[in-house]
């Protein structure tokens, strides 16, 4: 009897179709779907009432959102297409993107799901954020946008429980997004949906970190909200790298004793310096170690800022390497494999 360890006929390729600019739009997409979220929770379930930061929080976490959609269809197209003068490939792709879930009704790719979670979510926080304005900084002082908001306002709490519901969408979609790639064992990951929430709920509250740290309000009452908010989210955010770290150790382990791929992606991803020291280590676990000693300390606020900008590099980095690494199974040996065992 002869022993075939069919594991040393595996070869797996690297794809290069996704680079670094998807990974952009899926960190934009993520941290500007929770700002929106937690901006909503905020004001709808903890009842706390801070019109300048929830207004302009929700337009700037919808701008990163459509930001990062740019940078998704110039890496995955239209680039290529452009050098290459076929202007006609990047029209297509524009329709195949936003267009067929509204004339076809196809609602089942994720990018298509996203692609319309993004536009209702952008419609919603643009008019949830408009019933705010004559209370806001900035806006209070535009008169048409104030009309327009007063005549929204009998609206407010519909467009907020609504929007609620499609920010958790937009900041769940990315890691849908990737986990129907069955043949990229990174990305065809149960807990990568749940990963990537939790990362977009933390670099979320490192933004209200650095809002409530730099803009602690001008009255005595804004002041005190922002207070409330600032020892929310950093006692929110220490428990989601938790959380988050907690995932990572489930995600590798999965990762290792599910197939071959995983084992590969393992090796690769846990020997890269770069992963482990810039994203493990200074994304996550050095944040974490600085909120939990200004949280006991009662002090040394100053570093604040600092954690909440590792958060968000942290937040990056996370994208970029699950998308770097993402070998697929080498084509001719999957062939070979499969004629072999046939075969025999």
């Amino acid at each position: 009897m002869v022993g075939v360890d069919f594991h040393q006929l595996l070869t797996f390729e690297p794809q290069h179709h996704w680079g670094v600019g998807v990974a952009i739009y899926l960190f934009l997409g993520g941290l500007g779907g929770a700002m929106v979220l937690l901006a909503v929770a905020n004001k709808m379930l903890l009842k706390r009432d801070d019109p300048s930061l929830y207004a302009w929080s929700t337009i700037l976490g919808i701008v990163l959102v459509n930001f990062g959609a740019l940078f998704l269809l110039m890496d995955m197209f239209i680039w290529d297409s452009f050098w290459h003068g076929h202007i006609f490939e990047i029209l297509k792709v524009v329709y195949a993107t936003f267009g067929a879930a509204l004339f076809n009704g196809n609602l089942h790719p994720w990018i298509q799901i996203g692609a319309l979670t993004v536009g209702i979510s952008s419609a919603l926080g643009i008019l949830w954020a408009l019933t705010m304005a004559d209370r806001a900084a900035i806006l209070k002082n535009i008169p048409i946008i104030v009309k327009l908001g007063q005549a929204l306002k009998p609206f407010e709490n519909l467009l907020g429980w609504v929007l609620l519901a499609f920010s958790t969408v937009l900041a769940f979609y990315t890691g849908f997004l990737l986990s129907v790639a069955p043949s990229i064992p990174s990305w065809s990951h149960p807990l990568l949906p749940v990963l990537f929430f939790i990362s977009a709920l933390s670099t979320g509250t490192a933004w209200y970190m650095l809002w409530t740290y730099f803009a602690k309000g001008r009255d005595e009452q804004t002041q005190r909200v922002r207070e409330k908010i600032a020892y929310q989210v950093e006692w929110g955010d220490i428990v989601l790298i938790g959380l988050e770290l907690l995932a990572i150790l489930a995600y590798f382990n999965y990762l290792y004793y599910a197939n071959a791929g995983g084992k590969y992606v393992f090796d690769l991803m846990t020997s890269d310096v770069g992963f482990i020291g810039l994203f493990l280590v200074l994304g996550l676990i050095v944040p974490w170690l600085l909120e939990l000693f200004v949280a006991v300390k009662h002090s040394y606020r100053f570093l604040i800022p600092l954690a909440a900008i590792l958060v968000l590099f942290g937040g990056f980095l996370l994208r970029y390497y699950i998308t770097e690494y993402t070998p697929t199974l080498g084509l001719l040996k999957f062939f070979f494999i499969s004629f072999f065992v046939l075969w025999i």
